[in-house]
């Protein structure tokens, strides 16, 4: 590594302890929010800005406010020994850790894409001076490709604070998903462009859909919010195992009949109804009608439109690829399967890296989740584990090889992308 690199190396790993020093705010104060008692939070429409930044930072047991001193990340819990400076009280050593382990893996992401050649890179065929065709790569560069860096270094920090919350508290807080998705939405639009590595434009036929399911998704939302459509598990909602275990045998309720797991699918399967019709309305006209076909691709030829819809585009998939094993799950075995904290954590990570990176994260979850469970089954620790962690270590990983996963998975999408294409083009003719 050069002394350049070496200082920008540096400054990550500073950076990633200032916003693992910010994680804690929020891992400790977002479940702890109030949030209004009409439903409007579970619908998204809430966020709570100010509950992150005011007050400012205190302890926990006086209650005092800590000097600017008392909070410099990671070297500030120990010069304090664990102890509040006021109250003598011990300071959880959850927070130097949180804050060390994201400084750390900035750093080890920051090496893995600059200085090791890993994360997302290049590849295209060429011919050699013999005229075989070999695969060309070009590894990232952080002159050029700093915007992925920026996006990817985002979402580890939305997953760690996502599966902190989801492991203590098993729910995975919407502004956390939806923030991600506005910062995806907005990086591919005005950061990285069309041939820039991390690009997710996708020409104007997916482009079409993707506007069309969005406001069909915007359609949905404005009737749940008339109280046309009804949200599933509106007033009620199974027990979850860790919830059950506090009830007593002779106090616990009976288990909800299948059928009623079945309605409130079906809820869900009319709120998905707008988005899917719209999307497949909107690229149907521009495939088979020649003149909004040419007025949409010189539209969604801009730069801007092209990359905002690109990540959009994944964010429907990845939540949407989650929604459909949750409802297939929940309707063929008759329980909850899933829930829909998994669906808005796919929404925002599907922003950032795109529709098929996230799909491979979703797949690769379980492989991650047999791990954990082996190990628990080894050490007899406890059995239930939320699946927002097991998520967000498939992402990650997929952040690191997804490359070469698309490389050998190529040649099957492609016919697949050809056969369908045949299909619309069949449809419509």
């Amino acid at each position: 590594m050069d002394p350049i690199q070496i200082t920008i190396a540096a400054f990550v790993f500073i950076l990633g302890a200032c916003v693992g020093s910010f994680l804690n705010v929020v891992v400790y104060r977002l479940p702890r929010v109030d949030h209004p008692a009409d439903g409007s939070y579970l619908r998204g429409a809430y966020l709570s800005f100010q509950s992150l930044i005011h007050p400012p930072s205190t302890c926990p047991n006086c209650q005092t406010r800590l000097a600017a001193y008392d909070n410099v990340p990671i070297f500030g819990w120990l010069w304090l020994r664990g102890k509040c400076r006021y109250c003598r009280n011990p300071i959880s050593a959850r927070y130097p850790i949180v804050e060390f382990a994201t400084a750390a893996v900035f750093l080890f992401h920051f090496l893995m894409l600059f200085a090791y050649g890993w994360g997302p890179y290049e590849t295209k065929p060429v011919q050699d001076v013999f005229g075989m065709w070999v695969t060309q790569v070009r590894v990232p560069g952080i002159e050029r490709d700093w915007p992925v860096l920026v996006l990817h270094l985002w979402l580890i920090g939305a997953l760690i604070a996502a599966s902190l919350i989801d492991l203590e508290h098993f729910i995975i807080p919407l502004e956390i998903c939806w923030i991600t998705a506005i910062v995806g939405v907005f990086g591919h639009a005005f950061l990285i462009g069309e041939n820039q590595l991390g690009s997710v434009h996708m020409g104007a036929p997916v482009d079409a859909l993707t506007l069309g399911a969005g406001i069909g998704l915007l359609v949905s939302l404005g009737l749940l919010q008339k109280g046309i459509f009804k949200r599933s598990f509106e007033s009620d909602a199974p027990l979850m195992e860790h919830e059950l275990k506090d009830v007593p045998e002779d106090q616990r309720p009976d288990p909800w009949p299948k059928s009623r797991i079945r309605q409130e699918m079906r809820r869900e399967m009319i709120f998905l109804f707008p988005p899917i019709a719209l999307g497949a309305v909107a690229a149907a006209l521009v495939m088979s009608v020649p003149a909004i076909g040419n007025a949409w691709a010189n539209a969604s030829d801009q730069p801007i439109v092209s990359g905002a819809l690109g990540s959009l585009f994944g964010a429907l998939i990845g939540g949407a690829v989650v929604w459909f094993f949750r409802i297939a799950g929940s309707y063929g075995f008759g329980r909850e399967a899933m829930g829909l904290g998994d669906v808005h954590l796919m929404f925002g990570v599907g922003a950032i890296i795109g529709g098929g990176a996230s799909t491979v994260a979703f797949f690769l979850a379980p492989l991650f989740g047999l791990t954990i469970a082996i190990l628990q089954l080894l050490t007899k620790g406890r059995r239930e584990i939320p699946y927002g962690p097991y998520l967000s270590l498939a992402t990650y990983a997929v952040l690191l090889f997804y490359t070469p996963i698309r490389e050998y998975l190529a040649p099957g999408m492609e016919g697949l992308l050809w056969m369908f294409g045949n299909l619309i083009g069949n449809g419509a003719a």
